[in-house]
């Protein structure tokens, strides 16, 4: 099961997210949201598993852990 941890849009902010966490050692996904819109105008969900969710998300936000 993956958690929804955070939402962007376009690829190419996807793409930035994506390579952060992968970075930081998480195992992530991106899934767009719709189907009919181009990649630059779609949205995109970045998640993870949710062993992982609460850390991905301070490090996307910049926060230390709570």
């Amino acid at each position: 099961m993956w958690i929804v941890i955070h939402m962007v849009r376009s690829q190419t902010a996807a793409d930035e997210a994506y390579e952060r966490l992968r970075r930081e050692g998480f195992m992530v996904r991106v899934r767009p949201v719709y189907r009919t819109l181009s990649s630059e105008e779609n949205f995109y969900e970045l998640m993870t598993l949710p062993t992982e969710a609460k850390e991905a998300s301070c490090v996307m936000f910049g926060r230390p852990d709570i």
